[in-house]
């Protein structure tokens, strides 16, 4: 019994002293990894960006200037056709035999001058030797005015049923792109009923309309010159509404000679080649100004932009791997990128992924991403020829 009770103790002395031992510390863990890049100067031009709508540079109305049933309609809704070709054709059988009759009075008329002037001819002679009175001849005369008259005016029945005759032949007068026909063959069309058939633009080149601030025209007369040094000096592009800039730039043709009163701003006009079609006459674009001098500035991608009640900063890593808060003022924004007027340098570590993950202070594991390593910005050397005798 009494060894017994001895054993128990024991093991209660054990279990205390076990349970007085102190448990390992966890190792830390390890710092937050964020992808960087590497705040760079690079040439940038200065720029101004307005609300522009493209305009298109001809478009026409096919209207049906005679009355006739339809009997042909030569193109595809939304295609595109060359000039000269045959869009629509109004029946020209009706109009084919007015010509004809236009032609007959037009023989008819010139068959009763041709009397006339014989007439007129034999009437002179006679006068002469009093076989005939001076009225007969006078009444000759007049004939053969009304004659004249009358072949002047089949002339110009045949020539207005020779148009009309045209009429029923609608081709295109420029290449461009064709919209909706309400109408179909078989239906009536004319100046009073179904005038419109279809309309035509052309797609290339188009032009891009846009207001300037009479402040901003100050501004960039003041540093540029006239508006002839403008035009030449400044590039105009265009950045379409998913967000990508437009592949060709363009050329200020345009500006006008007052500002608009009730807005404050002035009409500016530029021509956009359009070979693709891919610019539309009545969409909104953004149309960017750019200066062709550049000036080396501070960019880093705008996705590093962070927002609070004390303005715009972004989140560095310095030399220690620490994690800093550095308040920016930025500049314009350039595609994907924006410049950064104050707050950083050249060089710096700018956190563009994972800035949820820290906060000023804290160390954090950074890697730079791919454009930002200085490998991916050399082009691998051409390997070298080799040639076997």
């Amino acid at each position: 019994m009494r060894q017994t009770s001895l054993i128990l103790v024991l093991l209660s002395v054990l279990l205390l002293a076990s349970s007085c031992r102190k448990k390992p510390v966890p190792p830390p863990p390890p710092p937050p990894g964020v992808v960087c890049t590497i705040a760079e100067k690079q040439d940038v031009s200065k720029t101004h960006e307005f609300i522009g709508q493209i305009v298109a540079e001809d478009w026409v109305d096919l209207v049906a200037r005679v009355e006739g049933y339809l009997v042909k309609r030569n193109f595809e809704e939304g295609s595109f056709v060359k000039k000269d070709t045959l869009i629509f054709e109004i029946d020209p059988r009706p109009f084919e035999a007015q010509v004809k009759e236009a032609e007959g009075q037009l023989v008819h008329a010139q068959a009763s001058l041709t009397y006339a002037n014989i007439q007129v001819e034999r009437y002179t002679t006679l006068v002469k030797g009093d076989a005939v009175s001076q009225k007969d001849l006078d009444a000759a005369n007049m004939q053969q005015g009304v004659s004249k008259g009358e072949v002047l005016v089949a002339q110009g029945q045949l020539d207005l049923a020779k148009i009309n005759l045209e009429y029923t032949r609608l081709t295109a007068p420029f290449d461009g792109k064709i919209g909706e026909c309400p109408i179909s063959v078989g239906n009536l069309v004319g100046p009073t009923i179904n005038t419109n058939l279809s309309r035509i633009v052309r797609m290339d080149p188009v032009k891009v309309e846009f207001s300037v601030p009479e402040a901003t025209v100050i501004d960039i007369r003041q540093r540029e010159g006239s508006m002839e040094k403008i035009a030449s000096r400044i590039i105009p592009k265009i950045v379409l509404s998913n967000g990508t800039e437009y592949p060709l730039a363009g050329q200020i043709y345009f500006t006008d000679n007052v500002v608009d009163t009730s807005t404050g701003t002035l009409l500016v006009r530029a021509r956009f080649q359009n070979p693709n079609g891919l610019l539309n006459s009545g969409n909104y674009v953004k149309i960017r100004l750019e200066t062709k001098d550049k000036t080396p500035s501070i960019m880093v991608p705008a996705v590093a932009i962070q927002r609070d009640q004390t303005g715009e900063f972004v989140l560095s890593v310095d030399k220690d791997s620490k994690v800093q808060r550095r308040l920016v003022k930025t500049g314009q924004a350039h595609g994907m990128n924006i410049v950064i007027l104050e707050g950083i340098s050249e060089g710096e570590k700018i956190i563009v992924r994972g800035v949820l993950k820290v906060r000023p202070g804290m160390t954090a594991n950074a890697t730079l991403e791919e454009s930002a390593k200085p490998e991916s910005k050399t082009q691998p050397a051409a390997p070298k020829a080799t040639g076997g005798n």
